[in-house]
């Protein structure tokens, strides 16, 4: 329980959250524009919620509910849709919840294209949408021990980096990769700003000197194993079949060598391990963390099991990639998830 100044704010938040909900329900077919601005409303005032809460209370505290039919929709308890009647599943955040509506966006500097295998020396640029003002660092939020994440990959989605650029300049920062694919290059900045408190993605493009040399495959193999340096990854969910806008169980389990299960994974950025997913219209991402409150102190040591909580807004294949670090080492096992339309029953 909670008690004092944080119980009352948390019950004047609470009441905001219901009068935000039920502000939903009656201009959600109304009006759209104002319906989606309610339904950001409503995810910061949970946020501010859990906020007044332990890290230890967090654990048990419910989560938001929704219709797998409508998405939009978000109820405080169980229960059944009002819209369409299914069943309402829980929203589990280990996803970030993403705006719709960036107000930064982002630039690339770059002294020449990408080439194959060679280093490449980058800069990204940051600025307001509305004023052209440059980001800094003071502008945006901290998550999971950093401001700045950039989510990087080729058209193929198979060669990922995770990088967390340096300031060098007012609202220009500096990072560097070596790109494996040919083709173009893709940065998702993962931020979070002051002026909003809601993560969103700043999407740019990195020329390349090899151009429409890259492909997606199309029909990939749905793979739930991988394997690197004898270390082995295997992905398991819940269910066999997996609907777009439902939310999942899943779990990351690491086998070592020896084939013992490895409990030894170190400490990335605040956990044992991150995910992320890349759908196949190379443009909408899923960034996924382990359940678990932020690890502390590095010396820390986990696994052999990671488990997660996995949602697709999008049905196809999702190209899935695990981050870890092993003896120092990050690597990136890559799976392939296949997420099923949903199926429209005929009304009775």
């Amino acid at each position: 329980m909670i008690f004092g100044d944080h119980r009352r704010r948390a019950e004047e938040k609470l009441q905001q959250l219901q009068g935000t909900i039920g502000n939903w329900r009656v201009i959600s077919r109304a009006d759209p524009v104002k319906a989606a601005a309610a339904v950001t409303e409503a995810r910061k005032t949970w946020a501010a919620i859990k906020a007044h809460y332990p890290e230890e209370a967090l654990k048990v505290l419910p989560a938001l509910w929704s219709c797998p039919m409508h998405q939009e929709l978000m109820e405080p308890a169980a229960g059944n849709c009002p819209i369409c009647g299914m069943p309402l599943e829980p929203i589990y955040v280990t996803q970030p919840q993403l705006t719709q509506t960036p107000i930064i966006r982002a630039e690339i500097v770059a002294e020449a294209p990408l080439q194959i295998a060679k280093r490449a020396d980058l800069r990204i640029r940051l600025f307001f949408n509305m004023d052209g003002r440059p980001v800094r660092l003071d502008d945006l939020e901290e998550t999971h021990t950093r401001k700045i994440h950039l989510l990087i990959s080729d058209v193929s989605e198979t060669d990922y980096h995770h990088e967390h650029p340096e300031q060098v300049g007012e609202g220009e920062y500096a990072f560097s990769f070596i790109p494996a694919r040919p083709d173009t290059y893709r940065v998702w900045a993962d931020l979070k700003p002051v002026l909003t408190h809601v993560q969103q993605y700043s999407v740019v493009d990195i020329s390349s000197t090899t151009p429409r040399q890259g492909a997606l495959e199309p029909q990939e193999a749905e793979n739930r194993h991988a394997e690197i340096e004898g270390y082995k990854f295997d992905l398991t969910f819940v269910k066999s079949l997996i609907h777009e806008k439902e939310t999942v169980p899943g779990t990351l389990r690491v086998t070592a060598p020896d084939g013992q299960p490895f409990n030894k994974l170190e400490v990335v950025m605040g956990a044992f391990g991150h995910f992320v997913g890349f759908c196949d219209d190379f443009a909408t991402v899923l960034h996924i963390h382990p359940v678990g409150s932020l690890i502390q102190s590095p010396d820390l040591r986990g696994g052999p099991e990671l488990p997660f909580y996995f949602r697709s807004s999008k049905p196809g294949l999702i190209r899935f990639i695990a981050q870890v670090k092993i003896r120092g080492k990050e690597m990136f096992p890559r799976f392939i998830i296949r997420v099923q339309p949903l199926q429209h029953l005929p009304s009775l």
